[in-house]
């Protein structure tokens, strides 16, 4: 896929996550913490947080149009947008459905879950690029609608494994609830929202301030792509901890030790296949891209490869912070760090190009990641 091309599916995927806030408004986290404590909420809170994530969906799908029209979306723009979105709304369901799953500590079926629609993306593709089974050819449009009906895979069977635990369906829209509900996520929300802008705004940056906008982009997004991989232990860690945390936060010496353990099993790891991937940047990207490789593209998978420290310590202790319901100071240093992004990009991506978004991106993952270990320990000390 020609560099231009991935960089407008980069640029509108980063576009897509900006709004993505409205699909949820942090009611999954907030579940996800309310369920682990008490089983009950899972009941009697499903039918009303899926009418309300319906309606979510539909104002992001306006919202998010409207705003493309006025920064001047092509039609084609508006088409990659319209399936991306779709792909959102597909995931902003999935994780809402896993969130039940794990919460009740069925770790093994969130997995599985967890995975199908990537595995499904991976065979699927690599049927079309590998075999003469059939004549499809591999495109822009072909990578999106793999990725759709991965997610809506996913979909049908995370809401085959809910229906089991839950009773006789009730399509009632309980106004008074979902009121009452939107009101206690809403914190939750806000720091989706922080952390979704100051991890995704650098693409549409690239795009807006750079000369060749959309082809840095694609360049950008070669070494982001890897990120987002690696990213994915962790989010799935912080998706296994925050259960975890949430039903031992009376029980401090466990839940110090669960802390430890997790320290050590992720971050000490994360640290030396940072060096590795580090020393062997441009090595591993020649690798990967043989035909798109550039020096460019090799020293910027170097530097941003060195934000996975500070992403593994937001998903140590932000997680264990958000368990404790110590959302507000989360939001204050979650703000914080997107200042500090937002002010970065636009000082020094003009002057310096896509080294200056890297170590943008580094400063500010440490940045949220150090704050959060240390109000977590005076916490837990």
């Amino acid at each position: 896929m020609p560099a231009e091309e991935y960089g407008t599916y980069f640029g509108l995927t980063g576009f897509s996550l900006l709004f993505m806030i409205l699909l949820d408004l942090g009611i999954t986290n907030y579940n996800n913490r309310e369920v682990a404590i008490s089983k009950e909420y899972y009941k009697s809170n499903f039918w009303s947080i899926i009418g309300t994530k319906s309606i979510l969906s539909l104002i992001f799908f306006l919202i998010a149009s409207v705003i493309g029209f006025f920064i001047g979306f092509t039609q084609t723009d508006f088409i990659i947008f319209g399936l991306l979105a779709l792909n959102q709304c597909l995931l902003s369901f999935n994780t809402y459905l896993r969130s039940n799953i794990s919460a009740i500590h069925h770790f093994k079926t969130d997995g599985i879950l967890s995975v199908i629609d990537r595995l499904f993306v991976i065979i699927s593709l690599g049927v079309i690029i590998w075999t003469s089974l059939t004549t499809i050819q591999i495109d822009l449009f072909v990578f999106i609608i793999a990725q759709t009906i991965g997610l809506a895979l996913t979909f049908i069977l995370a809401w085959i494994a809910n229906s089991k635990y839950l009773g006789k369906a009730d399509f009632t829209f309980h106004r008074k609830a979902v009121i009452e509900l939107l009101k206690k996520s809403m914190p939750y929300a806000v720091i989706i929202a922080l952390m979704t802008l100051y991890t995704r705004l650098d693409s549409v940056l690239i795009m807006h301030l750079l000369p060749s906008g959309r082809s840095e982009a694609g360049v950008y997004a070669m070494s982001y792509r890897l990120l987002d991989a690696a990213a994915i232990v962790g989010t799935l860690l912080a998706g296994q901890l925050l259960p975890i945390f949430a039903s031992n936060l009376v029980n401090k010496a466990r839940l110090n030790s669960i802390v430890k353990w997790s320290t050590l099993l992720v971050f000490i790891p994360s640290i030396l296949a940072t060096i590795l991937c580090s020393i062997l940047g441009s090595d591993i990207m020649q690798f990967l891209y043989p035909e798109k490789y550039t020096l460019n593209s090799g020293n910027v998978f170097t530097i941003l490869i060195w934000c996975i420290p500070g992403m593994v310590l937001v998903n140590i202790f932000g997680t264990l912070l958000t368990s404790a319901g110590k959302v507000k100071r989360i939001n204050q240093l979650a703000l914080a760090a997107c200042v500090i992004n937002i002010i970065g990009n636009l000082l020094f991506l003009p002057l310096y190009g896509l080294k200056a978004a890297a170590f943008t991106a580094i400063f500010t993952q440490i940045f949220f990641g150090f704050m959060c270990f240390q109000y977590a320990r005076t916490i837990y000390k």
